[in-house]
């Protein structure tokens, strides 16, 4: 909207005709819609910003920039409302306080530390060119300026408040170019200097014509005061607030380009035109003159030479001073200095920031076995990965030895810097090619959390190099925090999902199959496949530990795909084999069955193994299928068509109502366990009540939890059409749940045949 009505403006200036008395209305009205734009998303800009040193600059550009509207609002009704015209008058307080009020804005922007040599130079720079530019205001405005307010000192004083605000303006633009903030990127920088670079040659064109009484309102001229509030409103829109995309702030020199040292280059060059244009060539000849022009170009391009080798030296000096010779990552000379930064800067922010001390284990025998030279490769090597895997928002510093540094700027929560400790971890323990040896080391992490376990660069340092002996006496090759109650809580759960991670591809899942037994019968019409963990470093891990942590990770996709073809391979060799009419059913997560692509997987997956969709169950939970239940009944009727079989899992334990089961393409309930182990009394009803609901809704009904013979008693009494339990047949492993169909099935039976023939089971012994 802003670049549209700078548009609308020039366009006006361009091809209105000539100026007349309601061009010159239009002309002054136009002002205001523009400048307020730009004071509005001024504003905007401070409401955003983070740090209150920026919130402070944009509310003072905001004023400076609302200032200059009152003042142009003021101006139109004295002017054309009430036809008087008047000098001094309410107006020009408003236009005065426009540019201090941007000055004081972008004062108050954060600048990087400078030498008082440094600070010097710069304010050299600023007076030789404010002198220049007055010299230029002297000779074309300031002395008409003078004589026409021959005893007015008010009104003199008022008149030439006005090119002292416009080298204040010129002081402010120089300043800004050769110390620049670092809170301002470098577009906003760019944005903001050629706003007031504009308004600078605008203010000084205005006053030339202003003194030989030449200056129109409604000309092309005007479109410079609109053009500067266009770039401010423009920087404004752009700014990107602290702790964002920091690595485009101004403040930062790539020593790659030689743009840092334009600003200089500019001051050179209008110091040169100043002094050709204030020599007289009357007093020289031609050949003098020449001369004179040949000896400045000289000193001109000896003085380029000598910035840009002066600006080469000190770029190379300080990535010396700043970085190891050795690794490339930076050294610990200004560490405390640059991590108090981070620290300073997440205390303000109200975020979270962590430091991780890695010290790598066995260095020394390395350096002992193959010698300092591998050493010092093997060196160069760790710190390359601990740069590609912590990435560039975050830095790393090379303490010392075979210690280093990595600052994490930004954390959304704790586990985030345990799970970068652990890749850091992972990316060392893989084997090192150093030219013809293959070697491999581990290293131990300690982590500390700011401002949780420090608030201070020092403190932080001194506390994650704690944590980390305490991972050295742990055993090497782990992480700890620095906090012994984050330990307590945090390490075992973070140690399970860093363990779960990968699990799939480093094949430590294993599925057991438990078998589903006609209750009626006594015969296995099937197995429900459940998956297992077995970690190498854990153990066996309980699917109700890492199953929510999976879904809540995001995991589940792919261990459901897995999961889901294993099951249906093992149930085709079943059915080839000896089994030739049991069925199998998969457990699948809700966040699996909300997937877009899910029943493309199903689909796909029965192609692939060459089997009939009638022997699969998929089980879902209550829960899950409720949730979403427009959307769940799409893809339920999809795998209806395609001939799956759907069982309500854990039924019972959701808030689903009749209406809702009524209109879901299922074809099995089952029972939660928890009433099944609890039998008697109101839950014995409750189940008679889910069966004689199941089949009258045309559906089986599975009771899983069996684990003595007067459940399986009383349930069968009941009318359950499948068990399922410890009782029934325990899960096992393939090849074992299927030579145990025979036993299983007769013992079964056995137990049906005591049920009918109460008096035989007293007589029969256990």
């Amino acid at each position: 909207m802003l670049l549209v009505l700078m548009g609308l403006h020039l366009v006006f200036l361009l091809w209105s005709g000539a100026v007349t008395p309601w061009r010159s209305v239009v002309a002054d009205l136009s002002y205001l819609p523009v400048f307020a734009v730009s004071a509005f998303l001024a504003w905007d800009a401070a409401r955003h910003s983070r740090r209150s040193s920026e919130q402070r600059a944009w509310r003072w550009i905001a004023a400076g920039l609302s200032s200059w509207w009152v003042a142009t609002a003021v101006y139109f009704l004295l002017d054309n409302v009430f036809h008087q015209t008047l000098f001094p008058s309410l107006s020009d307080v408003f236009y005065l306080a426009a540019l201090p009020c941007i000055t004081l804005g972008l004062l108050h922007l954060r600048r990087e530390k400078r030498s008082v040599l440094n600070r010097l130079n710069v304010l050299l720079d600023v007076m030789m060119v404010v002198l220049m530019i007055g010299d230029l205001l002297w000779s074309t405005s300031i002395h008409f300026t003078i004589a026409s307010y021959p005893g007015q000192p008010f009104a003199l004083t008022v008149a030439l408040a006005y090119p002292a605000a416009d080298l204040l303006l010129c002081a402010l633009l120089v300043t800004l170019a050769l110390w620049q903030p670092t809170a301002l990127a470098r577009r906003e920088l760019l944005l903001l200097s050629a706003g007031m670079a504009s308004f600078l040659a605008t203010n000084v064109i205005y006053a030339h014509q202003v003194g030989l009484n030449t200056y129109r309102s409604g000309t092309l001229l005007d479109a410079g005061w609109t053009l500067m509030a266009t770039l401010f409103g423009l920087a404004a829109a752009l700014h990107t607030p602290s702790g964002h995309g920091a690595a485009t702030r101004a403040g930062r020199v790539d020593p790659e380009h030689w743009t840092p040292l334009s600003p200089h280059y500019a001051v050179l060059l209008i110091f040169t035109l100043y002094i050709y244009t204030h020599l007289n060539p009357l007093r020289l000849d031609w050949v003098g003159h020449r001369i004179l022009v040949l000896v400045i170009g000289l000193f001109i391009i000896r003085l380029t030479v000598v910035l840009t080798h002066n600006h080469a030296l000190q770029v190379r000096l300080a990535h010396q001073a700043d970085h190891d010779p050795l690794t490339g990552v930076r050294n610990r000379g200004n560490l405390e200095g640059r991590l108090q930064r981070v620290v300073e800067s997440a205390l303000e922010e109200d975020r979270l920031t962590a430091v991780l001390f890695v010290d790598l284990d066995r260095m020394k025998l390395v350096n002992d076995t193959f010698g300092h030279p591998v050493g010092d490769l093997v060196l160069r090597e760790v710190a390359a990965r601990l740069t590609a895997a912590a990435g560039p928002d975050n830095s790393v510093i090379r303490f010392g030895g075979d210690e280093f540094v990595v600052v994490l700027q930004t954390l959304q929560a704790f586990p985030d810097a345990a799970s970068m400790a652990q890749k850091l971890l992972d990316t060392l323990v893989q084997p090192f090619q150093i030219v013809e040896e293959t070697l491999n080391l581990t290293a131990s992490i300690g982590v500390a959390l700011i401002p949780n376990d420090a608030i201070t660069a020092t403190n932080a340092i001194e506390r994650a190099d704690q944590a980390m002996y305490e991972a050295k006496q742990a055993g090497k090759n782990r992480w700890r925090f620095a906090s012994a109650d984050l330990n307590a809580l945090h390490v075992p759960q973070a140690n399970i999902e860093v363990q779960l991670r990968g699990a799939l591809e480093r094949g430590e899942f294993v599925m057991y199959y438990q078998p589903l037994v006609d209750m009626q019968t006594g015969t296995v019409v099937g197995f429900e496949a459940l998956l297992r963990w077995v970690s190498p470093s854990l153990g066996l891990v309980s699917p109700a530990v890492f199953v929510p942590m999976a879904e809540a990770r995001e995991m589940m996709g792919g261990i459901g795909r897995w999961v889901l073809r294993t099951a249906l391979r093992e149930a085709k060799t079943w059915r080839d084999g000896d089994l030739p009419d049991v069925g199998v059913s998969v457990n699948v997560s809700a966040t699996q069955f909300e997937t877009p692509d899910f029943v493309s997987d199903v689909r796909q997956a029965l192609e692939d193994c060459d089997l009939n969709p009638a022997c699969l169950t998929l089980e879902l939970t209550e829960s899950a299928v409720v949730a979403n239940a427009t959307t769940a009944r799409v893809t339920l009727q999809e795998l209806k068509a395609l001939g799956v079989h759907i069982a309500l899992d854990d039924f019972g334990m959701g808030f689903s109502s009749l209406g809702q089961l009524r209109g879901l393409p299922v074809n099995t309930l089952k029972i939660d366990r928890v009433f099944v182990q609890e039998s008697h009394g109101d839950n014995a009803a409750f189940i008679q009540a889910i069966v004689t609901l199941g089949h009258s809704l045309g559906l089986s009904v599975v009771a899983e939890g069996i684990e003595d013979p007067q459940m399986l008693r009383q349930l069968r009494a009941q009318g359950c059409d499948i068990g399922q339990g410890f009782y029934v047949g325990r899960p096992l492993a393939s090849g074992e749940a299927v030579r145990a169909v025979p036993a299983l099935e007769q013992q079964v039976r056995i137990d049906f045949a005591r049920m009918a023939n109460p008096g035989e089971a007293q007589d029969t012994p256990s």
